[in-house]
């Protein structure tokens, strides 16, 4: 446990310092918010406002980002540096390495969603959620799902020039065609044909579902269904690919 805690501290100092990690987990998804809901607050989506439909999704992005720039990239960028070898030679185990870095990550999304939740509360005004163990239960389950492609990319990504390019040229996608920042009747019908392919469009929809109550309903058994069968395939990719060092 001890070593555990240690490498958690480490992390989360190194987390601190990466300029790149803490802009897409904590100003990107912020300033995003600030910006859509100044142009869309009077909006109503499916019978939700925009505030209902949109804290959850813009909570989805943080889950996006950390996953891909806080641990997928971090992982690929601590590897190329040596990080994991060095470490080798300590005490301390690789299952401690990757429970710390797990620890990391749900520090980075919950801190990141109660940034989003004061936005909300004392900038706009809005009502929270009135089903928080539903929402904490989307929440926590949407990133371990996450992190699961998180790992894919360090698993497959050789070096850091790899891995910011996939977690860039997903960041589109997530972001626009999942309705995670735009609603999806307003994509032309290709677009929104495409979004059945996008893992963040089924996050969108189970965090909506925990923050208005309706996550243990069968309208959301497809979704969650969806997001578990990725997590399964994911984490058998990522087991079998993954390496802590460059051999």
């Amino acid at each position: 446990m001890q070593t555990i805690l240690s490498h958690t501290k480490m992390e989360l100092t190194l987390f601190f310092r990466e300029t790149l990690a803490l802009l897409f987990t904590f100003i990107v998804p912020a300033v995003s918010f600030v910006v859509f809901g100044l142009m869309f607050k009077s909006n109503s989506y499916d019978g939700l406002d925009y505030f209902q439909a949109y804290i959850p999704s813009m909570i989805g992005i943080i889950i996006f980002t950390t996953a891909f720039f806080s641990m997928g990239l971090q992982v690929v960028i601590d590897r190329e540096k040596g990080v994991y070898k060095r470490l080798s030679g300590t005490p301390l185990n690789q299952r401690a390495i990757f429970t710390a870095t797990i620890i990391k990550g749900f520090f980075a999304i919950y801190v990141g969603a109660i940034e989003i939740l004061l936005i909300a509360k004392f900038g706009f005004g809005s009502e929270l959620t009135v089903h928080p163990f539903e929402f904490f239960v989307a929440l926590t389950f949407c990133s371990i799902t996450f992190f699961s492609i998180g790992f894919i990319v360090s698993s497959l990504a050789k070096r850091m020039q790899t891995a910011l390019g996939i977690a860039l040229i997903a960041m589109y996608p997530m972001m626009f065609l999942s309705g995670a920042t735009l609603p999806l009747e307003a994509l032309p019908e290709v677009l929104q044909k495409m979004s059945v392919f996008v893992p963040l469009t089924y996050v969108v929809n189970v965090l909506r579902d925990g923050w208005n109550g309706t996550l243990f309903t069968s309208g959301a058994l497809v979704d969650l269904g969806v997001l578990l069968g990725i997590l399964i395939v994911s984490t058998l990719i990522g087991t079998k690919f993954f390496r802590w060092n460059d051999r």
